[in-house]
């Protein structure tokens, strides 16, 4: 009895878990997102007007004053450079996807990450609109950039006090990183209740205003009207002159998909997850055009992606198959059984 207490105890302490996404897999879906987005920095487009016009210039409207007179600043000085602060963009966020992708001096790049999507969230989206009574989740709020600044406080490794050793992937997450998943299941709920606080503002509530919202992401001439248009075209019909129900219907869900990926427990976690990936493909498509990234004038593919890779980080770790040990002779055999095992 005893003998088997023992054994159940020691394939409890070998069987080891794993998250569905490691650290180093984050980290280089990271590093992909900032190549890309350095990118798309690099279309043709965004060395003309049509960047600072289309990009920049609509994030200031409704702004607070002294938000609206620095990102005037910004607009004039990227105006009067243009050529120059394309290439510096696109460079910085191409380094930093390439330094993450590479794993070289994480830490240093994790910084400049946070840093950069900062910036970039300040003086590129305008604080998403979070200011001006206008943002949802519908058009990416609270903002792609915020996410990769998240994952990179959540990756970023913690100091080991006494001799340096060498980590494993198979060793506790939170004795490794500055978040646990855990803790980024508390963000990824608490983007949903975002965005249904986000859906109460009275902008939201205007006749029209939703199927304005999606019709406004039509791009006629792009690839993207013809993939992603016709969709667009009949989904701004149907919503229109239904926005009350419709709003009503999104902070219902927005609100149920918080809640249950906050209190249910770990182990039934899994339909929330799913569901709020769903939720998230189907924004991406339907309300964001897929960040734009078929029109030639995307910057990054929005913040549908985001939400999704959030979600894959906050799945429950999955159980891997208990170590073998190795048989060894017992110390305590008789001696004439070792040397007959021997001899056969």
């Amino acid at each position: 009895m005893n003998s088997a207490i023992k054994r159940n105890r020691h394939v409890q302490s070998n069987s080891q878990t794993r998250p569905l996404l490691s650290d180093t897999r984050l980290r280089q879906i990271l590093g992909v997102l900032w190549i890309i987005d350095g990118l798309l920095q690099l279309q043709p487009q965004m060395f003309t007007m049509n960047m600072v016009n289309g990009v920049m210039l609509v994030n200031v409207n409704g702004q607070p004053a002294p938000i609206a007179t620095s990102l005037n600043w910004i607009i004039a000085m990227t105006t009067q450079y243009l050529t120059q602060a394309n290439w510096t963009i696109a460079i910085i966020q191409v380094i930093i996807g390439v330094g993450l992708l590479v794993g070289w001096r994480v830490k240093w790049f994790y910084a400049l990450s946070i840093i950069w999507a900062l910036l970039v969230w300040y003086g590129g989206e305008g604080l998403s609109l979070l200011l001006t009574g206008k943002a949802s989740a519908l058009s990416g709020a609270p903002g792609s950039v915020l996410f990769y600044a998240l994952l990179a406080i959540a990756l970023w490794p913690r100091s080991t006090s006494g001799s340096a050793r060498t980590q494993s992937d198979d060793e506790p997450r939170q004795k490794r990183t500055l978040l646990s998943r855990a803790a980024l299941r508390w963000f990824l709920a608490g983007y949903w209740l975002l965005a249904a606080l986000l859906q109460l503002q009275p902008n939201w509530w205007q006749p029209e205003q939703i199927s304005q919202s999606i019709a406004s992401m039509t791009n006629p001439g792009t690839l993207s009207g013809v993939i992603i248009d016709p969709t667009l075209r009949w989904l701004s019909t149907i919503t229109s002159g239904i926005e009350g129900p419709l709003n009503m219907a999104l902070i219902v869900v927005f609100v149920a998909l918080a809640s249950g990926i906050a209190l249910v427990k770990t182990e039934h976690i899994r339909p929330w997850l799913v569901a709020s990936i769903m939720i998230s493909v189907i924004l991406w498509w339907f309300a964001q055009s897929l960040g734009m990234i078929l029109t030639g004038m995307s910057t990054d593919p929005n913040s549908g992606p985001l939400v999704v890779l959030l979600a894959l980080a906050c799945w429950p770790m999955l159980r891997r198959a208990p170590i073998a040990e190795e048989r060894k002779p017992s110390s305590n055999a008789p001696r004439g059984t070792e040397l007959s095992q021997s001899r056969t």
